[in-house]
């Protein structure tokens, strides 16, 4: 059952509307080996704009043993969105935030879940594994793999995920895995709204394949939702040289949302991120924005270095080995 009343939405979206805008790029070394995008993207309502919106990334694991992660991913953003649809119907009154934050806490990891898992489950009665999936298998991570893979076919579909949802009053996150929220203030300060995991170092991951998932999720809800909210999958981050420089890409969108509009930015996207895997992670990098133009600063109010008025913003990235998750 929803966890809401419907809410009666207005017949178009108000003047403070959010808008979304994003892209997904496949990897450097992915194209070099002839393997595929894994990671996902996507947003409600579909129109990247209302009064409330929810954005979603998630990235499949690259070894060997994930072979059919790609789906994994997509069918991680799609169970999420199905949970976020009730939380864009739900009444805005700031009262009731400590009740969404609860429900959040202790309902939506195991939801997202057992969803995933039933969405697992339905793709892999329609098409069971194959032997050549299994030769291919063996032939990169020997019969060990296959084994753990027959014991447990969750693993072959292994996702990370990160969902933002964003309101008039409120804003909220969800998180397994690697990847990063970040908001970015008016004034153009960048911050990152949820806890670290100490579990991600190296090249593990957290996932929605693990047996213990739903007890892996971070979870945040905010009262004054930020004008930018900026969500990715690991390889984003990945490619600059340090956090200084993966937050001043923060800064610098503000300010080319202000100076060029949301649709000059949503259409350089594609090719920034095509640069910085090819300079940077090499890994598969999704990248989404939540934005309320109106919440924007004034461009006589700006108060930030000028950004890159072509091509890539002014932040640098370094070349970094991508990380496939075991």
């Amino acid at each position: 059952m929803p966890w809401f009343g419907k809410a009666k939405e207005p017949p178009g979206p108000p003047a403070n509307a959010w808008r979304v805008i994003g892209s997904s790029v496949q990897g450097a070394s992915h194209v070099r080996a002839g393997l595929e995008n894994q990671d996902a993207i996507g947003w409600i309502p579909a129109e990247a704009i209302g009064a409330r919106v929810a954005v979603s990334v998630a990235d499949g694991h690259g070894s060997p043993r994930s072979f059919r992660s790609a789906t994994g991913a997509r069918l991680a953003v799609e169970v999420s969105h199905g949970l976020a649809a009730e939380l864009l119907t739900a009444p805005g009154d700031r009262g009731e935030l400590s009740w969404v934050k609860d429900r959040l806490e202790q309902d939506a990891p195991q939801r997202i879940v057992r969803r995933w898992r039933a969405r697992v489950e339905d793709d892999l009665a329609r098409s069971p594994f194959t032997d050549g999936e299994f030769a291919l298998l063996r032939e990169r991570d020997g019969q060990k793999s296959q084994a753990l893979v027959e014991s447990d076919p969750y693993l072959a579909y292994g996702s990370t995920l990160v969902t933002a949802v964003a309101t008039q009053s409120f804003m909220a996150f969800w998180q397994i895995g690697d990847g990063d929220v970040v908001t970015v203030s008016a004034a153009g300060g960048v911050s990152r709204p949820l806890a670290g995991d100490e579990r991600l170092i190296a090249n593990e991951t957290t996932s929605l394949c693990s047996s213990d998932a739903w007890r892996l999720f971070r979870v945040a809800v905010f009262g004054t939702p930020a004008p930018v909210i900026m969500i990715s999958t690991d390889g984003f981050a990945n490619s600059f040289r340090d956090d200084e420089g993966f937050f001043r890409f923060g800064s610098d969108v503000l300010a080319m949302l202000v100076k060029d509009g949301l649709n000059a930015v949503g259409g350089s996207l594609g090719g920034w991120l095509g640069e910085m895997t090819q300079a940077g992670s090499g890994d598969d990098i999704s990248l989404g924005i939540a934005c309320r133009p109106s919440e924007l600063p004034a461009l006589a109010d700006l108060d930030l270095p000028d950004a890159g008025t072509a091509g890539l913003p002014r932040t640098e990235v370094a070349g970094r080995p991508d990380r496939g998750h075991d």
